[in-house]
């Protein structure tokens, strides 16, 4: 329902429609008899409400007006409903209300009219956590520092738990999360993924340049913003219908291990081919099957390439690269066979 076709209302149509539904703005009341039958459901949100999605997923299962202490919701702008409970401005129902709308006066508030309607023919009303409103998670015309400060806590609430087992995933989650809040929507959005690439490429051209360690350097950055750049893309993708990992990002990851072991057998002119060849190949297999098949905790860990490139990079410069990656090969082989590192 909408007074007029407006540059928010375009802007939901078109998100509608990339889902796939059929987007429809109404002045009149009455013309909704004509789109909703009496077996369909209809969910209600009131003007300049902005819920809780994972609440109302969770207590609107079947029909029911979600609700909030009158106490601490009406001073807030929610609508009374009786001297307990104010209407968190939610509701699911039955589509047969639709049709009492036609008796009606063209300029009633529909959502309002629908909430008593709904309570009316007995649909059940279900109290929400009070902690809500509390906590600005559920608000109603909020301010615009309101929105932004929910905006920053549910951006941060996308990313990944973790923990310091895998420092540099970690950081890289912590600083993407902190990059999205600038890019996300603008055109700074693929700019992780861009540095990326050219830290990449760049590791390459080290390599090719015969500085390996300057090549583990380039591509533990490479890393790094690869991490932050799949960081952002999932803030950016979050609620989108089908939306499609980028292309770019994806042939990156999947490179990281090849340049690791083109760069590890560059550090290492003075061993023979086969030994050159043979230690990456393994340490590479073996953090691939440890990602594979670790435990929950561990598992970041042996995934965790910026941690191995942080630690290769040093050794490589000193003239050590190869020798370096022998001993974190067998530090893996080892944790296989200890419980708190395995898939038990």
């Amino acid at each position: 329902m909408a007074d007029g076709i407006g540059r928010e209302v375009i802007e939901l149509q078109h998100r509608a429609e990339r889902a796939g539904a059929k987007f429809m703005a109404l002045r009149e009341p009455a013309k909704l008899s004509d789109l909703v039958t009496a077996t369909d459901e209809i969910l209600v949100i009131a003007s300049g409400v902005l819920p809780d999605a994972q609440t109302t997923e969770r207590l609107l299962t079947k029909p029911a007006v979600i609700a909030f202490p009158a106490d601490i919701a009406v001073p807030a702008g929610f609508e009374r409903i009786d001297p307990e409970f104010a209407w968190s401005g939610v509701l699911l129902t039955r589509g047969n209300l639709v049709e009492r709308l036609v008796e009606m006066e063209p300029d009633i508030d529909v959502p309002s009219v629908l909430m008593r309607l709904a309570l009316q023919s007995g649909t059940r009303l279900v109290p929400a956590e009070r902690k809500l409103v509390d906590q600005n998670d559920w608000t109603i015309d909020a301010t615009r520092e309101g929105l932004t400060a929910r905006e920053l806590r549910w951006i941060e609430a996308q990313r990944e738990p973790v923990s310091f087992h895998a420092p540099g995933i970690a950081v890289a989650e912590r600083a993407g999360t902190r990059l999205a809040r600038d890019v996300v929507g603008g055109r700074g959005e693929n700019g992780p993924v861009v540095a990326s690439g050219v830290f990449a490429l760049s590791s390459v051209a080290a390599g090719a340049l015969s500085m390996p360690a300057v090549g583990l350097a380039l591509v533990t950055l490479a890393a790094l913003f690869s991490r932050m750049g799949r960081v952002v893309e999932r803030v950016a993708n979050k609620g989108q219908v089908a939306a499609k990992r980028s292309p770019l990002l994806k042939f990156l990851e999947a490179s990281l291990d090849i340049l690791f072991i083109l760069l590890i057998y560059l550090a290492a002119p003075d061993e023979s081919d086969l030994t050159r060849v043979f230690v990456p190949l393994v340490l590479m297999g073996l953090l691939r099957l440890g990602e594979r098949h670790g435990s929950e905790v561990w598992k970041r860990t042996y995934a965790d390439r910026i941690l191995l490139g942080f630690l290769l990079a040093p050794a490589a410069f000193f003239g050590f690269g190869a020798q370096a990656a022998a001993v974190i090969a067998l530090l893996v082989l080892l944790t296989r066979f200890f419980g708190p590192f395995r898939n038990d």
